[in-house]
């Protein structure tokens, strides 16, 4: 049976090797967050500021088959030529990487299986913007991200700014207490909800990112019950949507996505976000995830 394929670039293997601390990053923001060549340039910045952090940046995605742990400028210029291409760059999910590395797929890795193959490679710390969880309305149609069973099942941190505002978040933070995942919210007791600073859920404080490497590295003694931990980074203040303000278009959204389902409700739903707030969704979208990138890389120190 052939080996997985799995490439880690020289930088991020190099980095491994040495101990030194390294940031998993996820894709999906680049191929299907973003438009080209925005999204080119969102790479470059992100990674940029990773290194200025201290940290190296290992962003996860699939090329032609093959599972890779950081970028190459090499593999830049494939993806980059295959967005000016328009070729199709896929949303992978954990359940879809088998057959998309066996018919040489490429595309973003969503945070299940940017989880899984971060873990894979032996890195502890993720950064994304919100997680997926419980969809409003989940009731009738039983829909919930994968993500919740990765973070039930995968032991990594994964720092994010809450779950994603479209969907029903009490739902989702009694399903991660539900499988045992810990929850904690970075210096307030408030769970944020991606774009806004709150949501009315309270969810355990931590301050310090000494206590919680600490944490997770402590219950890795728990062998086989070892579950990843989320850590909620809320958006800074300056660059926050208050809920009152985006909830209206959120439910505009949802009303013009019903005819949708399963993953491609999402970018959908984010693409009519982004038009009726003429931009400024995506704006907090960019922000949230630089200041997430920044509590990961410290967390990421501290885990080395």
């Amino acid at each position: 049976m052939k080996a997985f394929p799995l490439k880690i670039s020289s930088k991020v293997q190099y980095a491994i090797d040495l101990g030194k601390p390294v940031l998993a990053l996820e894709s999906t923001v680049i191929t299907h967050g973003l438009p080209y060549p925005q999204n080119i340039e969102f790479l470059a910045d992100i990674e940029a500021l990773a290194e200025q952090q201290g940290v190296v940046p290992a962003t996860i995605c699939v090329l032609n088959g093959e599972c890779l742990i950081g970028l190459e400028p090499a593999d830049i210029e494939v993806l980059q030529d295959k967005m000016q291409r328009k070729d199709e760059l896929q949303k992978l999910t954990l359940r879809d990487l088998g057959l998309a590395l066996a018919q040489k797929q490429s595309g973003g890795t969503t945070v299940s299986a940017t989880m899984a193959l971060a873990e894979k490679a032996g890195i502890r710390v993720f950064v994304t913007g919100g997680i997926g969880g419980v969809h409003r309305g989940w009731q009738e149609s039983r829909d919930v991200s994968l993500d919740l069973k990765a973070l039930a099942t995968i032991p990594v941190i994964v720092v994010c700014a809450g779950c994603k505002a479209i969907l029903d978040i009490g739902a989702t933070l009694e399903a991660l207490e539900t499988e045992g995942v810990p929850v904690y919210a970075w210096q307030t007791a408030e769970f944020p909800s991606f774009y806004s600073r709150e949501s009315g859920h309270k969810v355990a404080r931590i301050d310090s990112a000494q206590d919680l490497a600490q944490a997770f590295k402590l219950m890795s003694g728990l062998g086989s019950l070892h579950s990843g931990m989320l850590i909620a980074c809320p958006i800074p203040a300056t660059d926050e949507i208050p809920h009152s303000e985006i909830e209206p278009y959120i439910q505009l959204a949802l009303k013009a996505a019903n005819h949708l389902s399963g993953k491609a409700i999402t970018p959908y739903l984010l693409d009519h976000l982004a038009k009726s707030t003429e931009g400024r969704s995506v704006s907090a979208n960019l922000a949230l995830l630089k200041n997430n990138l920044r509590l990961g890389a410290l967390i990421a120190k501290e885990m080395t």
